[in-house]
């Protein structure tokens, strides 16, 4: 996910609020959502037939759902009775008064109808055109559709959506023939079906329907034509051309693409590109950004495998995804043609310096008021820099191999930084604790303050708490003129470092953008 300038957030909840936990005792196995989008009068009727598996034994079950005046939700059982629902702000609880054993699947149906509060939205296109979309992330999906709105929880999708003849809808899953029913859609709407092959969390499930044009892209059978706006069809032809090369790359480096199809989707999203699994978001003017926005299309393909095959168990583990996506997004780009990553890198680096956000949490900010505030620098250029440190500290093989088999190893799951750490570890062959809870786990990065002598440097860490560990890579110019470059470690508070050729010259601190740091006053 790429951050747009305009980003609509929630009312935060209180620091330490429990409101974003997830819920244990059971596990949802299936959604089927059927619904009628009716853009000229702006409301949603339909249902979602829900199955879920006990994982204790319940006498009630919890969602997560807004309420708003205008939007009616109402449960009724397998057989069509009708079930109680005890609302406690933004969460129901389904009363099952005969209980429910652990282990034993329930089933049950919420029916909807009227103007969504959040989530699902109707909207004008910039070209004045009406379009129907959901925008869920991070916590969304609950505006309109009760659910356990969760990263950790994933489940299979089905979607039956009627809109107005002349729209094309695009949604999660494959297309499906929808199935014959005499009085649905009624007359002027038409249907469309799709299902999942894979299970996704609520955050990623996306549908929208609008008056498209198509933008086909050749070079791999998944890539399907792209939904664009007519007006902005001969921009977006030079801008969707890259996404086969990519796919064969990320393939090779680490396994086969999870979904059924690909493709993009440009639409009034609060985001600049939104990695919805198959189908990703991209914001309006998406095509008229620098490079007709090519690296947020590196960024959002990027997420199909780091963020969305393999998923992040917490909202204070965002940063594996976002921090994958920001850097693999670049790495992809110089891999085809694009700007080297270092250049991505050393901008990375100077937004996050820039960041309030930086000196006042860590990466895994485990504190977090709501899911929205997680979404700030530390998830997306620190991220990315941890993950280019990483590389630096155990070398591109190790790098490679410990991503591929955390990839093929979890595709599917969602997961938290342990078991990043123990893939990496087993291919770097050494244990890296250390290196993850120094980088994530506390906020900030060294501060370094350089005396230069004629024959060597000293190093002073300024930053509060204990000293970092770090590689530090130096340039400079001997007496004769002759160019030297070389790696130190550097653990202490204060380290002197003798340099050969004195009188030295012309010292470089980092040259090849290796270490995210702060040079002190």
């Amino acid at each position: 996910m790429i951050l747009s300038l305009l980003l609509i957030a929630q009312a935060p909840a209180p620091v330490g609020s429990p409101a974003w936990h997830d819920y244990p005792e059971a596990d949802a196995l299936h959604y089927q959502v059927r619904l009628l989008l009716d853009p000229a009068a702006g409301r949603v009727e339909g249902s979602v037939e829900y199955r879920f598996r006990a994982l204790a034994p319940l006498t009630a079950l919890t969602l997560d759902s807004v309420a708003a005046d205008g939007w009616d939700i109402r449960f009724e059982d397998a057989d069509g009775q009708a079930l109680e629902a005890v609302r406690d702000g933004a969460r129901l609880r389904l009363q099952f008064p005969g209980g429910v054993p652990a282990e034993q699947e329930v089933r049950f149906r919420a029916l909807l109808a009227g103007q969504p509060p959040d989530g699902l939205y109707f909207a004008k296109t910039r070209y004045g055109e009406p379009a129907v979309f959901t925008d869920h992330f991070p916590a969304r999906a609950r505006g309109w559709m009760p659910c356990e709105d969760h990263p950790n929880d994933r489940a299979a999708f089905e979607l039956l959506l009627a809109a107005p003849e002349g729209f094309a809808v695009i949604a999660s899953g494959g297309l499906e023939a929808p199935p014959l029913a005499p009085d649905w859609p009624p007359q002027g709407f038409a249907a469309h079906g799709f299902r999942t092959r894979s299970d996704l969390p609520t955050y990623l499930l996306a549908f929208a329907a609008a008056p498209f044009a198509r933008v086909e892209e050749e070079g791999d059978p998944r890539l399907i034509p792209h939904f664009v706006y007519a007006k902005d069809v001969p921009k977006a032809r030079r801008a969707l051309q890259h996404h086969a090369e990519w796919m064969q790359h990320m393939e090779q480096t680490f396994g086969a693409y999870a979904y059924e199809k690909y493709t993009t989707v440009q639409i009034p999203t609060r985001w600049g590109g939104m990695e919805n699994a198959g189908n990703t978001f991209l914001m309006q003017n998406i095509f008229d950004t620098q490079r007709a926005g090519v690296p947020i299309l590196a960024h959002e393909f990027a997420h199909q495998w780091f963020g969305d095959a393999v998923g992040y168990a917490d909202w204070s583990e965002v940063w594996l995804s976002e921090g994958f996506a920001s850097y693999f997004g670049p790495w992809l780009e110089s891999q085809t043609g694009g700007p080297p990553l270092a250049q991505a890198m050393e901008g990375h680096r100077r937004d996050w310096l820039r960041s309030p956000e930086g000196r006042a949490y860590p990466v895994r900010w485990r504190e977090f008021p709501e899911p929205d505030a997680v979404i700030n620098p530390n998830a997306y250029p620190k991220g990315a820099w941890v993950l280019h440190m990483l590389r630096g500290e155990i070398g591109d093989e190790a790098f490679f191999a410990g991503l591929r088999a955390y990839f093929l190893g979890n595709s599917g799951r969602a997961v938290d930084t342990p078991v990043l750490q123990a893939a990496v570890e087993k291919a770097a062959g050494r244990e890296l604790g250390w290196f993850f809870r120094q980088w994530l786990d506390r906020p900030g990065c060294p501060e370094l303050q350089f005396e230069w002598r004629e024959d060597g440097v000293r190093v002073r860490q300024t930053q509060a708490g204990d000293p970092y560990r770090f590689a530090l890579t130096l340039k400079w110019t001997g007496a004769d003129g002759s160019e030297h470059k070389q790696r130190f470690e550097v653990r202490e508070p204060d380290t002197s470092l003798t340099l050969a050729g004195a009188p030295i010259k012309v010292p470089v601190v980092d040259p090849d953008i290796e270490l995210l740091f702060r040079k002190a006053g």
